[in-house]
């Protein structure tokens, strides 16, 4: 039925639901592939502690789920049982936090520092996590299972004391922009590509955090690709 006030109201309510059902059950779906990654995590411990050292079948048994879904999350049972030690040495939000106030670049510095420090200290399995999250995205004809994303807890949470000063959409995006200058991939590229030892990669991991922080307090509305001209007479109010 049209009418003067809404024509398509019926239709832009199908539609709508239509969008919430859609966004729920991707959300779902998300859900449903981190517990199962957490699932066989938390066997791999369990069965480490009690001295084993397990297949990722046997691992798989006691998580309640099929080898071959298994296989989707790790390639073998080396990269689990990595991840399974690499998790008791990563900063948690009460160790990272612990000994900092409510400074936003303080926050920062002391979550950059402790996922850092963590990473270097534990290059190999580092790299052995990473690698497996790309052999599995390799191999996988569905959505590659999702890495557990330590680092944005981290992130999100020394960020905390800025929900009241940046518009949402900045403070998104600087912790997004932050996720891709703390963690493995920035250690990796430093290392490997760049060529810095451990100390420059600190340093360099530092400054880049520092910034992206600096700038989005400085300029909250720039977009994406904005240009933003130190000199710029619209900026100096």
């Amino acid at each position: 039925m049209t009418g003067q006030d809404g024509a398509d109201e019926p239709e832009r309510g199908t539609d709508q639901l239509a969008q919430v059902r859609t966004t729920a059950t991707e959300t779902g779906r998300v859900n449903q592939k981190l517990r199962t990654r957490q699932a066989l995590l938390a066997a791999a411990e369990e069965l480490v502690d009690a001295g084993g050292t397990p297949t990722l079948a046997e691992v798989a048994e006691h998580a309640l789920v099929s080898k071959t879904t298994a296989y989707r999350y790790f390639a073998s049972a080396e990269d689990l049982i990595a991840e399974v030690f690499f998790d008791r040495e990563f900063p948690t939000v009460t160790t990272a936090l612990a000994s900092v106030g409510g400074d936003p670049a303080e926050r920062l510095l002391a979550v950059e520092a402790a996922v850092t420090e963590a990473l270097l200290d534990n290059e190999l399995a580092m790299r052995m996590i990473v690698r497996n999250s790309l052999d599995a995205s390799l191999t996988t004809t569905d959505d590659p299972p999702l890495r557990l994303g330590r680092r944005r807890e981290l992130i999100a949470e020394a960020l905390a004391p800025l929900a009241n000063e940046l518009p949402i959409d900045a403070l998104e995006r600087l912790k997004d922009a932050l996720a891709l200058v703390i963690g493995p991939e920035a250690i990796i590229a430093a290392r490997d590509v760049c060529g810095l030892d451990p100390d420059k990669t600190r340093n360099v991991t530092r400054w880049a955090s520092q910034a992206l922080l600096a700038h989005t307090r400085e300029h909250p509305s720039s977009a994406p690709g904005d240009h933003v001209s130190a000199a710029d007479p619209g900026e100096r109010g």
